[in-house]
């Protein structure tokens, strides 16, 4: 686990979801499956990906994107369920264990 020292020396602008553009933001935390995955795919070309993922693991995001993975209330999941009430046949999105 990497303490907060290290997390320090990591030069975060060098993530790829780091471009000061706004617009790009709103990708990581939308409630749209294709935008979700468009977040997801920008990240699996980063070279923070995996000290992203970990942090937000060791921090317990609530949401949103983060190393590539899908959060939603401090756990990964492999996808987030529409809004509204669920169909009776739909399932609950799994919980996906990250090594």
């Amino acid at each position: 686990m990497e303490t907060l020292e290290t997390l320090e020396t990591i030069n975060w602008t060098d993530a790829k979801c780091a471009t000061g553009d706004a617009r790009l933001l709103h990708l990581f935390f939308s409630e749209e499956q294709t935008e979700i995955q468009e977040a997801k795919a920008i990240c699996q070309t980063c070279p923070l990906r995996l000290p992203c993922l970990e942090s937000a693991i060791d921090r317990g995001e609530p949401w949103g994107v983060w190393g590539g993975q899908l959060f939603d209330r401090g756990r990964v999941i492999d996808r987030k369920r529409g809004r509204g009430r669920p169909r009776k046949e739909e399932q609950r999105p799994q919980v996906v264990e990250v090594a």
